[in-house]
């Protein structure tokens, strides 16, 4: 997708949603890479108010940790709509969050 979307003239000034085939919880991709990795994996909520402390520290801005700690937020429950951008602009399916996990397992190790 990013060499194309580099490399194409077809993508100037264009802006691509990407995502796999399917929608996946942040608590199913961790069971997932827990699969991947053979490993049980547990997800736990950090606070927010120590999260936010991490990410201004690291970050600086405000109002862009706050926003990002409210899209996380809403993707425990919600998680991001599912696109066929990645089939529409390749002419390949994205592949399911299960086999990205599987492929790099070892970054996980």
């Amino acid at each position: 997708m990013a060499a194309l979307a580099l490399t194409e003239d077809r993508h100037v000034g264009a802006a691509y949603t990407l995502t796999g085939p399917e929608a996946a919880s942040q608590l199913k991709q961790v069971r997932l890479i827990g699969t991947a990795i053979d490993r049980d994996l547990r997800w736990e909520e950090q606070p927010r108010a120590e999260a936010r402390e991490s990410l201004l520290a690291a970050w600086g801005d405000p109002a862009f940790v706050d926003m990002a700690l409210d899209g996380w937020a809403a993707m425990i429950d919600a998680p991001e709509p599912v696109t066929t951008t990645v089939e529409q602009v390749t002419g390949v399916p994205a592949r399911e969050f299960r086999q990205w996990a599987l492929d790099h397992a070892a970054d996980f190790r």
